[in-house]
């Protein structure tokens, strides 16, 4: 039973995206910052996600990486774990 619950944790943390983008505004706001990192950084889309949100400075999220776009255009760091970044990021070319 163990076995069967470490499984399952494992699966749902291996498939949560560690590249979280949040934007209190417009979609097209963060969209950019999405295909900035996309495009230059050639970071695979299969590791970021956009998601909606009311406030930037409500977001509670301790991810590998998560930002938030403020409606006035402004990049928020809501936390960074540099170590991920260090680590699994490297192998992605810088501009």
């Amino acid at each position: 039973m163990k076995f069967l619950i470490s499984l399952i944790l494992t699966l749902g943390t291996a498939q949560a995206t560690p590249i979280i983008i949040s934007y209190e505004g417009e979609r097209e706001d963060a969209q950019i910052f999405f295909d900035i990192l996309r495009k230059d950084y050639h970071v695979p889309s299969q590791l970021m996600d956009l998601i909606a949100s009311n406030d930037c400075e409500g977001i509670k999220a301790k991810g590998k990486i998560d930002l938030c776009v403020k409606s006035n255009g402004d990049l928020h760091i809501v936390s960074v774990d540099r170590s991920f970044i260090e680590e699994s990021l490297k192998v992605f070319r810088a501009p």
